[in-house]
Order: C-alpha cells, then structure tokens, then sequence
C-alpha cells in the first residue's frame, strides 16, 4: 500500500511544485519587467540628452550660471546629483540640496569607476548595494568655445526601487504561503488519509484472504471514514451471504444425501466433481463424498454418458455390479453447458428391490397356483362325482367324502400357511411385539404331542432330549408352530426311523433349539435356498412333496424373535435344524 498511495502524496506536491514554478516564472517576468522599464528610462534619458546639453551649453556661454544651478536643484519623490566639471578646471556647476549620503555617493570609487567607463555619453542604470536603490547614472562630453565640459548626474529611483522590493516582499510571501499550503496538504493527505487508508487496506486483506471476522478499522472523521463505513456495511453483508450459500449448500448436501437415488456430476474429462452418500457407497464405497479431489467416473457409465447429446437426455436400465452383487439400475442422464464446458448429470435408481419383488410375486402366484391346484382338482372331481349319482353307491360315496375331507384339509393348511407367513412378515415390517414369558420345555413337549401322531403314522420315533431350566420371552404358539414345521419336514424328507428334539443355552446366551433326524441329510447346494419360500428339495425317499413354506415360516419366527435359523447336514448323516433365541440377561 506504501507505493500503491503515492498518488495521494504527489497531488500535494504536484501543487506545491506548480506553486514553486509559478513564483519562478513570476520572478523572470518580473525580472523582465524591470529589464525593459530601465532600458525605456535609458532610452528617455538619451533622447532628453542633446536638449540637457544644448541648455547647458546656451548658459555657459552667456555665463548664466545661476539657471543650471537651478535646473540642477534636486527636489520631488526622486532625488538627485548632478555636476559640471571642465576639463583642466575643475567643478563648474553642482546640485543644491541634494542629500548628502547622494553627494557623499557621486564620490565613492565604485562611482567614480562608473563614470570612467563611461568615456562617452552613456547612461546606465544600477541597483546600488550601499544605497539598497536602484540609481540612474548619466555621462555627457561637450565643448563650449573651445573648452570640453563633463556632466555628470546620478538619480535615484525611488518609486521604481519600492515597487521591486514590494513585489519580491509578495513573492516570497506567495512563495512561503505556497510551500506550507503543499506542507499542510501533505500532512493532510499523510496523516488523515494515507495513514487511515493503510490500515483500512490491512484490514481488507484480510477480509480477502478469508478472515471474515477480522475488525475493520474506522477512522473517527474524515473521506476515510465514510469509505470504512461503506466497506463494513458491504462486509456485514457479504457475511451474511456467506452464511447463507454455507446454509443453502448444507441443505442441499443434506438433500442430496438423504435421497436413495445415486446423483453424479461428470465434468468434461470424464471424472466425478461431485457425487452424493449413495453413489458414493454404489462406486467408491469407504470414500467420503466430501473429500477433496474429482475420482474417475464408474466405468459401468462411461459409454452410456458418452451417447448423451450436447443438449439431451437419455434413459435406460441395466445391470452394475457393487462388490459382489448385481444390481438392476435405472440411469437417467442430462447433458447441460456451464461457463462453455460440458457436464452431465448422471441420476441411478436402485431397481432391485422391485425386480425381486416382481419376481417374488409371479413365484408366489404361480407356487400357490400350483399348490391350490391339486386340491381344487380333487374338490371339483368329488363334487362332480356327487353331482353324477355317487352318493347312491355307498363305496363311491365314502370316497368322495374323504377326498372331499382330506383335500379341504389340505388347502385350509396351505391357507393357514400363507396367512401365517403374511403376518410374520407384517410384524417384522412394523417392528412390534407382544412377548410373554415362554419355558422352552413346555414348547418342545406340546410340539412333540402335536406331531407324534404323524411321526408314529410313519413309523418314526420322536425323542425330547435335554432342556435347560429357564424363561424367555417370545410368542409361544410361533415358536410351537416354528418345532412342528421343523419336525414335520423330517418326518416327510429325511426318511429317518428317529427324530430328537432338544435346547441348549449357548455360551452367548442364546437358547439352541434343536430338531435332529438321522436320514438321507441335505445335498450342500440346497441348503442355502432351502429356508426360502417355496422352494422344495427333490426327495427319493418318499412321494409326498411339502408346498415350501414350512422352513419359510420357521426363518421368519426366528427373525421376529431376533434370533436365526441354520442346518448342519451331511447326505447320507442327517440333519440337524438349529432354532436360536437370544435370552436376554
């Protein structure tokens, strides 16, 4: 700022040097002035000369003295001397009453020199130091009947002297008036501008570099003070704009961030300058998206954006890969120009979910479909029976009421499945429950009541095995139901002669509900699936085929008790279907 400001000091001296100039100038003029005044007075003099001397030669040829001595008699504003020597003999004629320091002066040798010079008639005008006056000096030869004659006169300008030494009195007047005016200015502009204006700079740096709370210095008075008033009020509110695009930016931030869409903003070179959570965990998982730094865009979009238009949009769906899984996306892309460079702005939903889900709707229709089919098939055969005249023949009418029987059955179980599994669902969906106390011994005995009519049907032992003594809380009936679906699929599946049924409380207080068989065991790559609805395991061993959703529900009662479900099995070694139920402490 200290070389920035020195306009404001070389306006002062800008004006203090025109001031100095102008006296100069002044002072050539005046010197000019006095120049040509005296060479007028020289000029005046000689023209008044040839008269002078005619007078002076008129009187001394008829010896009329007295006439020159009046004549040479000094009176007025301008006083003066003036003598007529003859050659060999000496004064003649001398002014009266002329002052004496005049007389005294016409005999100085400075004078006298003057005169010397002067051989022929001349004059010539002088500032006299010892007089401090400016003196007109004037020398004539003449002869009058044979005698030569010098006259002499030296006279004093008063007036013209006064005039000079006034006007120099003004001009170092004007002179010094000038130099201190430049002074003041330059106090002026040093100390109530310059100086005020430096720190108000110092001030603005740092507001520039950043520092927005940094104080902006205010004078107390004067321009600058109005200037710093400005400026504060133009911080306060850049402040507060600041403030509000930091708030406007977070909000959208937050927006962007809470939308499960993924939204990317590929620049001209191909890479991310921005990216939100989503697509920050879809592309760059562990990455933060408010890190500095513009990543690659994904490879998967790179052929997609680059077939968008300069100004289009496109839209299309396919399938991206995200660490191990695949997921099914719908990309929409928009092209747009920002300060003459191209960006597009690339936005992916996740249609996963409803793939699957559509997926999972047309398995559950055509699975139920076909679970229904088989006994509706035997209800419309029994009753068109009936309608054809079986009731009058006692074998057929007995067959028709026990298909009619065993496939009502058979559809109310498939039934109370689906709708039991529906509500599991809905309860895990709200996240709410209703738990009571619950003692594992008295499940596992009523489930091994329930089922050991069909266990016994099937020639199939059913064993309860160890239990430990304890309470939990849960939903007795599910868990009940979750034993007997377990115990049930090894009746039908495992082809086993024995089927234990036990609960063990783990080091990690989980309570091991387990349902143990000791036949064909599961092949390995059914045992990932097989807990999924109605999927069902191709079986050798017996014709009778589930409607897969047994080990369903199982899976979703363990879930709704924050628990999990798992089997061991080898083929050939059994299996053994582990039910775990946290106890909380």
């Amino acid at each position: 700022m200290a070389r920035r400001d020195s306009v404001f000091l070389f306006i002062p001296a800008l004006i203090g040097g025109i001031i100095v100039i102008s006296i100069f100038l002044l002072d050539i003029q005046l010197a000019n002035f006095q120049e040509a005044y005296f060479r007028e007075v020289a000029d005046e003099t000689r023209r008044n000369n040839y008269f002078l001397v005619r007078f002076c030669k008129e009187q001394l040829e008829t010896g009329n003295l007295e006439n020159l001595r009046r004549l040479f008699r000094s009176r007025g504003a301008n006083p003066m001397v003036a003598k007529i020597i003859a050659r060999g003999k000496g004064l003649v004629v001398e002014t009266e009453n002329s002052p004496d320091y005049l007389a005294e002066h016409l005999r100085t040798p400075e004078v006298r020199g003057i005169f010397r010079q002067n051989e022929q008639e001349d004059v010539l005008v002088k500032y006299d130091e010892p007089l401090q006056s400016f003196m007109i000096y004037h020398s004539a030869h003449f002869r009058v009947g044979g005698q030569e004659y010098l006259l002499l006169m030296a006279a004093k300008c008063n007036s013209m002297t006064m005039l000079m030494r006034q006007t120099r009195r003004s001009m170092i007047v004007l002179t010094v008036f000038g130099l201190l005016s430049a002074a003041v200015l330059i106090a002026y502009f040093v100390y109530l501008v310059r100086s005020p204006l430096n720190r108000l700079f110092a001030s603005m740096s740092k507001i520039a570099a950043g520092e927005l709370e940094y104080p902006i210095y205010v004078p107390r008075h004067g321009i600058v003070h109005e200037i710093a008033l400005c400026l504060q009020s133009l911080t306060d509110q850049l402040k507060k704009q600041i403030v509000s695009l930091r708030d406007d930016a977070s909000e959208r931030k937050a927006i962007l961030d809470a939308l499960t869409e993924a939204i990317l903003l590929i620049n001209a070179e191909e890479r991310v300058e921005r990216c939100n959570r989503t697509a920050c965990r879809l592309f760059y998982p562990g990455a933060d998206p408010a890190a500095p730094g513009t990543p690659e865009c994904p490879p998967e979009l790179l052929d997609f954006i680059r077939s968008t238009d300069d100004a289009g949009i496109r839209s299309g769906e396919f399938r991206i890969r995200s660490g191990e899984k695949k997921l099914q996306m719908f990309v929409n892309a928009v092209s747009f120009t920002r300060e003459g460079n191209r960006y597009v702005l690339v936005t992916l939903t996740d249609l996963s979910d409803i793939r699957k889900l559509e997926a999972d709707r047309t398995e559950f229709i055509a699975a139920i479909s076909h679970e229904m089919k088989t006994p509706l098939t035997g209800i419309v055969g029994a009753v068109d029976a009936i309608n054809n005249g079986a009731l009058d023949n006692e074998e057929y009418k007995s067959r028709c009421i026990r298909t009619l029987t065993l496939q009502s059955e058979r559809l109310h179980a498939l039934l109370q499945n689906f709708l039991t599994l529906n509500a599991l669902e809905t309860m895990r969906r709200d996240g709410e429950n209703d738990f009571l106390p619950v003692r594992p011994q008295a499940v596992i005995r009523s489930s091994i009541e329930v089922c050991k009519p069909d266990a016994e049907t099937a020639g199939i032992e059913l064993v309860a095995g160890t239990c430990p003594e304890l309470e939990l809380p849960g939903d007795a009936l599910l868990l009940q139901q979750a034993l007997n679906n377990l115990i049930r699929n090894a009746i039908l599946h495992s082809g086993t002669s024995k089927i234990e049924v036990s609960a063990t409380l783990l080091p990690d207080q989980t309570l091991d509900f387990r349902v143990r068989d000791y036949g064909c065991g599961i092949a390995p790559e059914h045992v990932d699936r097989i807990f999924k609805r109605f999927y069902r395991v191709p079986s050798s061993h017996t014709r009778q085929n589930g409607n897969g959703i047994g080990l369903a529900i199982v899976k979703h009662v363990a879930l709704h008790h924050g628990g999990s479900v798992s089997v061991d099995t080898r083929p050939g070694e059994g299996a053994c279907f582990h039910l775990r139920i946290p106890v909380p402490a």
